[in-house]
């Protein structure tokens, strides 16, 4: 991942739409690489020590993954949805 990139998983961009017409929230937190695989399984293979943050809908199902909190924010606000961050 590149600096203030985003990962949107293909199989999660249609809950995307159901988010946006629903809830319009979710929440942002930093997450492990082994929380990574277990949320984005088609994700690729990624170091250890890589800070990462995702994006998830209210009920935790995992939206995006970014390289940083504000780009997990930005990609947030491209699908119109309000976020809070949590520990």
């Amino acid at each position: 991942m590149t600096d203030d990139s985003a990962y949107e998983s293909e199989e999660n961009y249609d809950g995307m739409e159901s988010i946006m017409l629903e809830r319009r929230m979710a929440y942002i937190r930093q997450v492990s690489v082994e929380e990574v695989s277990e949320m984005f399984p088609e994700a690729p293979d990624l170091p250890q020590d890589q800070e990462l943050w995702a994006l998830l809908d209210i009920q935790g199902h995992p939206i995006a993954l970014a390289n940083s909190e504000s780009a997990a924010k930005l990609s947030a606000m491209r699908h119109d949805i309000e976020t809070a961050s949590v520990p």
